[in-house]
């Protein structure tokens, strides 16, 4: 147990996620690269109730997907990358030097444009004025052309979330937790958690996610809820009835992975598949669409020495509120790196680690 504990802590460490709520390795030894083989075509018919895969990963510059956002005006952006073949390494050594991309694609049939072909690695966030923002586990930048303007925080490093307010404040934070108003102008909070997760509702009411706990900021007041889970909060939405959802989880799939909470109390939520059985697992990714919730629910394969453990598979379920489905396009066996909801174009996009983006359009029974 003790063994396991200290893995959950290194991935405490190096667990981030985007504008909604994503998480995956940066490491460069541990870079997925994109099977172009296992789908040959792409339905990029945005009038399709069908759901598809977005585009052929041999179109976008590079082998490996990294992170995907869209802007005010619908236009996507990709953070990709590729090993750097212009840099000698020696043959003995553990670093790769990869080279990062940023690129965008007007609409779904669009060509990929590059931006930059000498990027940073890290997360994309379109702020209420679209501008572009890019953060790591280190450092925050706001993007300006091909300049990087880098925002100084105290005590920066290991930053899981960046998530905009009504008011246009950039909310981030990892260890601490920081807000950044439209001068730039930042303000950094003493909580001692290590958060994990962020969403802000359409009251503008910021709710921030940490092992054991969540805290909601509204209105300068400030409410800390942790007696309902000795889980990490992996990820937060709230529902078309302002009910706010946490995704949980370890490596015991017995222990609960979702809770519900109405504004007065918490609830454990059993998700279920379209045969009505429980489907056990760490939620690690859960997002709406203003009518279902999406939740990504996570299986691993523990060691048999106990010391870590490993993926294995995931499940995406959808729950519009009586019914629980299961949406079986989705591969398994590849894991789910981030779920971002286009109310553009009325769809939700699944990106894969390995196996390229998927289209869920909304309401699809």
């Amino acid at each position: 147990m003790k063994k396991i504990f200290l893995y959950l802590i290194s991935i405490a460490m190096i667990g981030y996620t985007s504008c909604s709520t994503e998480r995956e390795e940066s490491d460069p030894e541990s870079e997925q690269i994109l099977d172009t083989e296992s789908y040959s075509e792409s339905n990029s018919n945005s009038e399709s109730n069908e759901i598809s895969v977005f585009f052929e990963t041999s179109e976008m510059p590079g082998t490996n997907l990294k992170d995907m956002a869209i802007d005010n005006n619908g236009v996507f952006y990709f953070i990709t990358s590729e090993i750097d073949r212009e840099v000698e390494w020696p043959t003995w050594s553990s670093s790769i030097p990869f080279r990062y991309y940023l690129s965008r694609k007007d609409n779904e049939t669009g060509n990929f444009e590059i931006l930059n072909d000498r990027f940073v690695n890290g997360k994309l966030c379109f702020d209420k004025k679209n501008h572009l923002w890019c953060y790591d586990y280190k450092t925050v930048y706001r993007i300006e052309g091909n300049s990087f303007k880098k925002i100084e925080l105290p005590n920066d490093g290991w930053f899981n979330f960046m998530a905009i307010d009504n008011d246009n404040n950039i909310w981030t934070g990892g260890l601490g937790l920081y807000k950044i108003d439209s001068q730039l102008k930042v303000t950094h909070y003493n909580v001692n958690p290590i958060m994990d997760a962020i969403h802000i509702d359409k009251n503008n009411t910021v709710w921030v996610g940490f092992w054991g706990g969540v805290l909601k900021i509204s209105n300068d007041q400030w409410v800390r809820y942790d007696t309902f889970t000795s889980q990490r909060i992996w990820c937060l939405v709230t529902d078309n009835n302002g009910h706010l959802w946490a995704g949980t989880g370890g490596f015991n799939e017995a222990n609960q992975s979702l809770m519900r909470f109405d504004g007065t109390q918490w609830e454990t939520i059993n998700p279920r598949n379209d045969k009505n059985e429980l489907v056990k697992g760490t939620v690690r990714h859960i997002q709406s669409d203003g009518h279902k919730i999406y939740v990504v629910s996570e299986h691993v394969d523990v060691y048999p020495n106990g010391n870590g453990a490993q993926f294995a598979s995931n499940e995406l379920l959808t729950f519009d509120g009586v019914k629980w489905d299961k949406v079986y396009e989705i591969p398994e066996d590849d894991g789910i790196a981030d779920l971002v909801v286009d109310n553009y174009r009325r769809v939700v996009w699944v990106r894969t680690l390995n196996k390229g983006i998927f289209k869920i359009p909304f309401h699809v029974d």
